[in-house]
Parts: structure tokens; C-alpha cells; sequence
């Protein structure tokens, strides 16, 4: 790793490099724009810094055995680790909001544009889960609903823009990054997976009536 740039960069930008590199290590992606109350969609100086001194911010992090990469179309940097540690697990019902969330994502993709994120409300959200996507078969409880949700915006994928998420109304985007936390294929099979264990369960139950 050269150093070099380290002997050269003012103590803000040593703040700014190591500000920009826990949050990656614990929020996984750093997005092109970020809501702000009151004003809307702005640039991120986060994601700026990252452009800037991106092989600098890679080399460091290789070290430590994450891999720094960027998707430049979607507009976010994200890591992953080598060594496969360090993985957000998930539970049933927390993957079902993520893949409903991922396919409110498609189905928005087409009229995203230049904005690249969807902005939909809780309720739309569990509208999907339960009644269009029939991933779960009932409407989860609101404090597994915040649960998830917080999580997800903990690393990123969506944030929060009004209200509270164990409130219907509440509204939030969902940021271009489900793409890479969910791909297309990872969805497919997930979703065959739960639907396959619902209908198991709803076997079982039937069976001992």
C-alpha cells in the first residue's frame, strides 16, 4: 500500500478518510445522495470524498480484508468481506420486507430516471408482503416491522424520510443499493424458499385440526 497520500492530506481530510471508512465497515454502502429534513435529495460529501480518493480508501481497507467496490450507473460504493465474515443475518420475517422492498424496487425501476430511489409508506409496504407478493401469509406485527426496518436502514438500503416505521404512514426511499443487496436471482430463489415453507406450514396445521 502506498502511503503517500497519508504524508500529504490535511488533518480534516485524515478525519474525513476515517469517518468515511467506519461507515462503510458498519452501515456496508456510502450513496451518491441522501435525504435531509426540509430540504430534500442532497450530494453527499461522503460519497464525493470516496470518488476522490478511492484507491486510497481500497488499498487501507484490503488490509483489513474487505474489498471496496463501486457501482458509478446506481451511484454507491460498497464493501464486502473476503473472507466472507461480518454478514448481516437476517431473520424469516426481516428477509421478507427486504425482498418485498427489492421487488417495490423493480416495479419502480422504470419511471426511477435520474432519481434512482422509490418512495413508498409502510403500508404500501406490507400491502406487498402479505396481499400482492404473498410472501408471508399475515401482516406482521408493528415492532417486527420497526425491527426490520431500522436494520435495513441501518446498512443503507432505505431511510427513513417521515414518520416512524412502526407507523403506516410512514415514509421512506429505497435506495439503489437493494440491488446489490438483493440481485435478481438471490430474490427468485429466496421467495420460492419461504413460500415453499408457508405452504409446509399451513400443511401441518391443517394436519393436526
Amino acid at each position: 500500500m502506498s502511503f503517500e497520500w497519508f504524508g500529504t492530506a490535511t488533518q480534516k481530510e485524515l478525519d474525513r478518510f476515517k469517518a468515511v471508512c467506519n461507515q462503510l465497515l458498519s452501515r456496508t454502502y456510502v450513496v451518491r445522495t441522501v435525504y435531509q429534513p426540509g430540504v430534500g435529495r442532497v450530494n453527499n460529501p461522503d460519497y464525493v470524498f470516496l470518488s476522490a480518493h478511492f484507491e486510497a480508501i481500497q488499498e487501507y481497507l484490503a488490509f483489513l480484508d474487505w474489498d471496496l467496490r463501486k457501482d458509478d450507473l446506481n451511484g454507491y460504493f460498497y464493501v464486502l468481506n473476503t473472507d466472507e465474515a461480518n454478514r448481516c443475518n437476517l431473520n424469516k420475517k426481516e428477509t421478507a420486507i427486504l425482498l418485498a422492498i427489492r421487488m417495490l424496487y423493480e416495479e419502480n425501476l422504470e419511471r426511477l430516471g435520474l432519481a434512482q430511489d422509490a418512495v413508498c409508506s409502510v403500508r404500501d409496504l406490507l400491502e406487498k408482503v402479505v396481499t400482492d407478493y404473498a410472501i408471508l401469509p399475515a401482516k406482521p406485527n408493528m415492532d417486527d416491522v420497526k425491527r426490520a426496518l431500522t436494520v435495513l436502514d441501518n446498512h443503507s438500503v432505505i431511510q427513513r424520510i417521515e414518520g416512524k416505521y412502526n407507523q403506516g404512514s410512514c415514509r421512506f426511499a429505497i435506495l439503489p443499493t437493494v440491488l446489490s443487496a438483493v440481485s435478481s436471482e438471490k430474490l427468485n430463489a429466496i421467495v420460492s424458499v419461504l413460500r415453499k415453507e408457508e405452504e409446509s406450514e399451513e400443511a401441518e396445521e391443517d394436519s393436526t385440526d
